[in-house]
């Protein structure tokens, strides 16, 4: 059997500052391309524990090229 796979831990500071970069809130556009609908699931799934299925819903964005941009920009702010 699959073990869950654990969010990683963020302080609300820590989710505060990336909300209010330029990064974030380009990746949170670009998660809510179709009007809130994909993150309204994953939230959903990940409020009922599957972690997994939320992963997979975010990952098709998450994975551009243009995301993926913006992370690393936000993985060297640290």
């Amino acid at each position: 059997m699959e073990k869950p796979n654990p969010l990683p831990s963020f302080s609300q500071a820590d989710i505060k500052k990336v909300l209010a970069s330029p990064e974030g809130q380009a990746l949170l556009r670009m998660l809510n391309k179709d009007g809130g609908a994909l993150l309204q699931k994953a939230a959903a799934a990940v409020k009922s524990g599957d972690i997994k299925t939320a992963q997979e819903l975010v990952r098709p964005v998450m994975e551009s090229p243009d995301a993926t941009k913006l992370i690393e920009r936000l993985n060297g702010q640290k």
